[in-house]
């Protein structure tokens, strides 16, 4: 006898399947949202940010919008400066989605930080309210306050970066989203540069010339070790987090988005990887953490027609002078 496939008994129904009011993040919306400092990053260790037990109970117990009043954001640090927003076009969006991520158009600001009033930028909100739970396996609560700490952390840290291989970035911010009767719920948001152009996932490596190609593996491992520098791990390093920003030609521009589950010291918080010695604030050379055997390049593979390794030590011969012995034992290919 075939008995139909079921879901083990721990998940739950799907997070768009609950009663929650309509997504508010639509063209032609405004809002007000106010500075906000992030609190640090928080730890991450194995299933940070998974569902306890009790947080299942409390998943069928209440409401979608109570679990959010219940369960406010990290406090961080209420800024001083406040600006109103208009919804222009969703980017990536709507329920069951890690953040709501759209264009916006600055009205007005007291802000002397933020570029001139009617300028287009870029809107990220980490709401948990339309966050894709995996059936309850997953805490959104959790879960936003790590992409926000970690996002927001990032930003800060890759100043140098800025204009030059990531977004700009205007600042983190606090929401306040009212609800039925005189109740509101807190949201953070993020905001940064528009950045016109096509994710790598959604672009087609056949339109490149291998020379265009290979200019554009040289800047993303080149950018990518330049972040590691600084302590700063892109463990989320793929095609649709990376925007090809100019025309097709022999030298593309990218830019690299999404730092919501960067790590922080290179590392995981778990014990074992406390013990380890991650050279930190040491330029780490690309023929130790991008060759062939540490399968860094194979989320790119539609895009390399060329054997990579001996390509690799080309390009980044002039860093072979940086490695220590030391280097070469941590990051050995056995």
């Amino acid at each position: 006898m075939i008995f139909p496939e079921q879901h083990p008994p721990w998940f739950d129904t799907p997070s768009t399947e609950l009663p929650k009011p309509p997504v508010p993040y639509t063209p032609g919306w405004r809002f007000t949202a106010e500075s906000h400092s992030a609190s640090a990053p928080t730890p991450v260790t194995q299933g940070c940010c998974l569902n306890s037990a009790s947080d299942k109970v409390e998943r069928k117990q209440w409401s979608p919008v109570e679990r959010c009043l219940k369960r406010p954001p990290l406090p961080g640090g209420k800024g001083n400066h406040a600006i109103t927003l208009e919804v222009m076009k969703l980017l990536k969006g709507g329920d069951g989605h890690n953040s709501q991520v759209f264009t916006v158009r600055l009205i007005a600001s007291d802000s002397p930080s933020l570029p001139q009033d009617g300028t287009e930028l870029v809107a990220k909100i980490y709401d948990p309210l339309y966050f894709d739970d995996d059936e309850g396996y997953l805490n959104p609560f959790l879960c936003m306050d790590k992409y926000y700490t970690h996002e927001a952390n990032a930003y800060n840290t890759l100043g140098e970066c800025q204009g030059c291989g990531i977004p700009k970035y205007y600042g983190s911010y606090s929401v306040d989203l009212p609800m039925e009767s005189t109740r509101k719920r807190t949201v953070r948001m993020i905001l940064i540069e528009h950045i016109r152009g096509t994710t790598m996932a959604d672009a087609n490596p056949a339109c490149f010339s291998q020379s265009a190609r290979q200019h554009i593996m040289k800047t993303i491992v080149d950018l990518e070790s330049r972040i590691f520098e600084k302590d700063i791990w892109l463990v989320d390093l793929e095609p649709r987090n990376i925007i090809i920003s100019s025309a097709v030609d022999s030298q593309p521009q990218i830019v690299l988005i999404d730092f919501g589950h960067a790590l922080f010291n290179r590392r995981r918080d778990d014990p074992l990887a406390l013990q380890l010695n991650y050279f930190l604030g040491q330029y780490i050379s690309p023929l130790l953490r991008w060759n062939k055997a540490k399968a860094q390049m194979y989320v790119f593979s539609d895009w390399i027609d060329w054997d990579w390794d001996p390509w690799l030590e080309t390009e980044f011969a002039h860093t072979v002078a940086s490695i220590t012995p030391e280097m070469r034992e941590r990051w050995s290919d056995d």
